[in-house]
């Protein structure tokens, strides 16, 4: 089998390798200045674009970044790079950079400076995905991470720190609890299921605007008759998850990703429970289906 070629859009360019793209003056390399999106290619297409494009904007709005791409350039951007690239199951990744600029220890004026667009894809190794979806282990960590972690900004070292500490413990992630409340882990969202309900925080500035959490509170569960709640009077506290009868957590990578223990106390006696498998299914099925 031949090299795998790679299409890369840069700036309204087409290219098949990065030599050329991202200088040392960029604010992205300066300072993680700017904002990004990660979206599943599945069967030759990407999966929920739309979904990403509006969450991309909203991150670029509250960066102050202004845009140079609208979103249906964006479409066409994708198509291109994941045909050209001959992916299949992979990924598209768009990043959007405030510009190139010197040293500058501020947010410049809104229309100071050109934001650079690069878009790229790349297979992904499904068998590591259906690993993960056989059930992982976390542990917990507080969150002190400040506010504005509802951006999906470059700047992204906080969150994998952490997952680094729980990859230290053979575990898949670290969820976060902030004044005994949970937040999202540091890779994903989380749900937990007390008597058959889909119990989530509601969206907030400590939690990322999950698209697959999206899915599955308004696809997936209806589909599957599963009654979920994300907007409950009362938060969803620590004591909450680690009695509840089963936790799942999503993200764009791998799904619907049962938790078998927190912090080496099982959960759901250590198996998948019913309602995750439910929702496994169904948001596959939503995959199979496509999702523009």
């Amino acid at each position: 089998m031949g090299e795998t070629k790679t299409a890369i859009y840069y700036n309204h360019n087409f290219y098949y390798d990065f030599s050329q793209i991202i200088s040392a003056d960029d604010r992205a390399i300066q300072f993680g200045d700017g904002a990004y999106e990660w979206i599943r290619i599945h069967h030759g297409h990407s999966f929920g674009l739309s979904y990403h494009t509006d969450r991309l904007y909203r991150s670029m709005r509250l960066l102050g970044i202004r845009p140079v791409t609208a979103p249906d350039e964006f479409t066409e951007i994708v198509e291109v790079v994941v045909e050209e690239s001959e992916i299949e199951e992979g990924y598209v990744k768009i990043i959007v950079t405030r510009g190139s600029d010197d040293h500058n220890f501020t947010i410049p004026a809104r229309s100071a400076l050109q934001p650079n667009v690069l878009v790229y894809g790349k297979p992904i190794d499904l068998n590591a995905i259906e690993k993960v979806q056989s059930g992982v282990n976390c542990i917990t960590l507080d969150d002190d991470r400040g506010h504005h972690c509802d951006i999906l900004s470059l700047n992204q070292l906080n969150n994998m720190m952490a997952r680094a500490e729980a990859q230290k413990k053979n575990c898949y992630d670290a969820v976060f609890i902030k004044d005994g409340l949970l937040t999202e882990a540091s890779h994903s969202n989380v749900c937990i299921v007390k008597a058959g309900v889909i119990w989530t925080p509601a969206t907030n500035e400590h939690m990322i605007r999950g698209v697959t959490r999206s899915l599955v509170l308004t696809r997936a569960a209806p589909s599957a008759g599963v009654t979920s709640i994300d907007e409950a009077s009362e938060p969803v506290r620590f004591e909450d998850m680690m009695t509840a009868e089963e936790v799942f957590l999503t993200n764009s990578q791998d799904g619907i990703i049962p938790v078998l223990s927190i912090d080496g106390n099982l959960i759901g006696g250590g198996k998948v429970g019913d309602v995750t498998q439910k929702i496994q299914e169904h948001y596959a099925h939503l995959m199979e289906d496509g999702l523009p």
